[in-house]
C-alpha cells in the first residue's frame, strides 16, 4: 500500500494539468499514488494525462460530469494510502511538500490534519500566511476559511472513523464545510512554510463574482450558524450580516451608529464565549481584538467615536491581551516564508 494517496479532481484543465501533475510526480518523497479523477473533461485534459508514463498515476474517468464534491468523495473511497493529500489541477506543489508534511506528522503525532502557507501566482502574487495552531485555526474558521484546500494532508483513518465526506450543500466551499464539521473532533495545524503555489486566474476567481456571491454568502451563513449554535448565542439577521462583512474584511466607512453596532456584536461574542468557553480564550480575544481595531479604523474620526472605542477596549481587553495580540502578530511577520 502507498504511504500517501493524492486526490486530484480535474475538469477541462488542459492548460495547467501537466505542470500540476509533474509537481506531484517530482516530489522528494516517492511512496504515493496519484488519483486523478477526470470529471468527464471535453478538452485535451485526458489525452495529456495519458501521455504521462508513471505507474503511480491512476486515471479515474467519470462517465458524466459529477462536479467536484462527488469527485472528491469518490477519491476518498478509492484511496489506499495511510495519508490523503489534496491537489488542484492548476496549482504547483513544492518538491518537498510531502516530505515536510509527513515529518510534521511524525513530530506531532496527535495532529490529524495539516495544511501549509501558500504563494499565489498568475494574475496576482502574494504570500498567504495562515494560523498554524489548532485553537487559532478554530477561531479563524468562525470568520473565514484559514486553510488552503489544495495544500492539505490528513490521516485517512481519522476521516474514516468519523465518517467524514464532503457535503454538496457547500459546493464552491466544500472544504470550509468539511473543516467546520471536523474541527471539534480532529486536531488541525498548518506548516508555517510555503508548500504550494496557488494559481489565480479568471476561472477560479469567478466564484467570488456577483453571480455566485449570494450562493457563497448562504454557505458562510450556514457555517456561522453552526458556530453560533455551539456558542449558544441568540442573534439577529443583521448581526449575521455584520459577521460576514467582518470575515471578508468588507466593512465600509462607518458613522458612530455603524461603529457601535459592530462593537456591540464583537462584545456580545466575547461575553458569550467567556460564559460557554467554546473557543480558547487567548486566541479568541486576539482575533476579536484584530476586528475591533479594524472597525475602529473604519470609523469617521470624532470625539464620540474615540470615546466609544476606548470604552470597548476597557470593557473587553486587559493590557496583557494587547501584549499577546501584538506579540503574536510580530511572530507571524518574522516567520520566514521562502518562495519557490
Amino acid at each position: 500500500m502507498p504511504k500517501i494517496s493524492v486526490i486530484l479532481p480535474v475538469y477541462n484543465t488542459e492548460l495547467y494539468i501537466k505542470e500540476a501533475v509533474d509537481s506531484i510526480l517530482n516530489q522528494t518523497f516517492k511512496d504515493f499514488e496519484l488519483l486523478v479523477i477526470n470529471d468527464a473533461s471535453t478538452d485535451n485534459t485526458l489525452h495529456i494525462l495519458q501521455q504521462i508514463n508513471d505507474d503511480r498515476l491512476k486515471i479515474i474517468n467519470n462517465e458524466t460530469n459529477l462536479k467536484v464534491v462527488k469527485s472528491l468523495n469518490k477519491g476518498l473511497d478509492l484511496a489506499q494510502g495511510e495519508y490523503i493529500a489534496r491537489m488542484d489541477a492548476d496549482d504547483i506543489a513544492h518538491p518537498q511538500r510531502f516530505e515536510k508534511q509527513l515529518r510534521f506528522f511524525e513530530t506531532n503525532p496527535d495532529v490529524d490534519f495539516v495544511g501549509s502557507w501558500v504563494q499565489t501566482f498568475g494574475s496576482e502574487s502574494n504570500v498567504m500566511k495562515a494560523a498554524t495552531e489548532h485553537d487559532h485555526i478554530k477561531v479563524r474558521l468562525f470568520f473565514l476559511n484559514p486553510i488552503f484546500h489544495p495544500a492539505v494532508m490528513f490521516k485517512k483513518q481519522s476521516f474514516n472513523v468519523n465518517g467524514y465526506r464532503f457535503d454538496e450543500r457547500f459546493t464552491n466551499a466544500e472544504d470550509y464545510g468539511m473543516w467546520v464539521k471536523a474541527i471539534d473532533t480532529l486536531k488541525f495545524a498548518n506548516v508555517p512554510e510555503i508548500l504550494l503555489k496557488y494559481r489565480v486566474h479568471n476561472n477560479n476567481v469567478s466564484v467570488i463574482k456577483a453571480s455566485n456571491r449570494a450562493v457563497l454568502d448562504e454557505i458562510h451563513y450556514d457555517v456561522y450558524k453552526q458556530f453560533l449554535s455551539k456558542l449558544d448565542l441568540v442573534y439577529t439577521d443583521d448581526e449575521l450580516q455584520l459577521h460576514r462583512k467582518l470575515g471578508l474584511v468588507e466593512v465600509e466607512a462607518l458613522d458612530l451608529v455603524g461603529l457601535e453596532k459592530y462593537l456591540q456584536w464583537l462584545k456580545k461574542l466575547v461575553d458569550q464565549n467567556n460564559r460557554v468557553k467554546y473557543f480558547e480564550r487567548e486566541h479568541f480575544k486576539n482575533v476579536i481584538l484584530s476586528y475591533v481595531l479594524y472597525v475602529v479604523k473604519k470609523a469617521k474620526p470624532s470625539g464620540p467615536a474615540f470615546r466609544l472605542a476606548l470604552k470597548t477596549f476597557g470593557n473587553l481587553f486587559t493590557p496583557s491581551d494587547f501584549w499577546s495580540y501584538f506579540t503574536s502578530r510580530a511572530k507571524v511577520k518574522l516567520a520566514k516564508a521562502q518562495t519557490f
